[in-house]
């Protein structure tokens, strides 16, 4: 018994594709279906404020894994809507190429439903343009971080009449004001907050290189959306295949069921 189950589960599940019509990679549908995916980025920037701040641990090798796969799990969620959706699609394809065949006429909005391979290329793009707008202006800005005091204390207003004393620290009492760079900042490094915790803040020297990558790396997970919507065919195949598989399993039941009955019958005849 438990033979006939590991030759079931290590047999190849079969493929059945089926022709579908072509939708097209550059129409509105794109850019309606790219505002869900757009909103996945406010569920990362929650997971990482909640969860990166507990990975930031001493051990490099450790605090590089646990962040990785952190952003490797926010891909594999883009990746499942991805395959969803392009499952969906093929399955709509197969729908109006049968219209078509039959002499139908199909609505425009019927075919911006159809796959077509790059739709989820163009369907990720655009669903990045406003995280690259947000941390375009930081990667270009970027500099060093450098940290100075920015109140003195108190006793050392006993020296305010020594200009010999004050004069030096003058550099230590800066105004420092936010500007609209600095809360573009503070929003690219939440966006990049895995990546960020990799490099820590006591190495400015590879902070600086996340901030100058953080355009890409920002929109690292959304790379998880076009992979899942290029496997839509393949997927829509092994539906055909297990309909397939179970429809001749079925068949083969009823053909070993009805010899099973000519037999019994044959016996009856024989006695009689």
């Amino acid at each position: 018994m438990q033979d006939q189950a590991k030759k079931t589960k290590n047999k190849k599940r079969a493929l059945v594709f089926k022709p579908y019509a072509k939708g097209n990679a550059f129409d509105s549908g794109a850019l309606k279906r790219s505002l869900r995916v757009m909103a996945y980025f406010f569920m990362f920037a929650f997971l990482y404020v909640i969860v990166g701040s507990a990975l930031q641990f001493g051990s490099l090798a450790i605090r590089v894994l646990l962040n990785v796969l952190m952003v490797a799990v926010c891909a594999s969620v883009v990746y499942m809507d991805g395959a969803r959706l392009g499952e969906s699609e093929v399955a709509f394809g197969e729908i109006a190429y049968t219209r078509q065949q039959t002499g139908k006429e199909t609505d425009e909005k019927d075919k911006l439903r159809c796959y077509h391979p790059l739709k989820g290329v163009m369907i990720a793009l655009a669903a990045a343009v406003p995280v690259v707008l947000i941390t375009l202006p930081h990667a270009l800005t970027a500099v060093k971080q450098t940290y100075y005091l920015q109140q003195l204390p108190k006793w050392v207003s006993g020296y305010s009449n020594q200009a010999e004393v004050m004069a030096p620290l003058q550099y230590y009492a800066r105004d420092v004001q936010v500007t609209v760079l600095d809360i573009l900042r503070m929003v690219s490094r939440v966006l990049i907050f895995p990546f960020a915790n990799i490099a820590t803040v006591d190495n400015p020297d590879a902070l600086l290189v996340m901030d100058k990558l953080s355009p890409l790396l920002a929109a690292l997970p959304l790379i998880g959306f076009p992979l899942g919507y290029m496997t839509g065919p393949r997927s829509r195949a092994m539906v055909h295949g297990d309909i397939s598989s179970s429809n001749k399993r079925v068949q083969r039941k009823q053909k070993k069921a009805l010899k099973a009955r000519q037999a019994r019958t044959a016996k009856k005849n024989e006695l009689i």
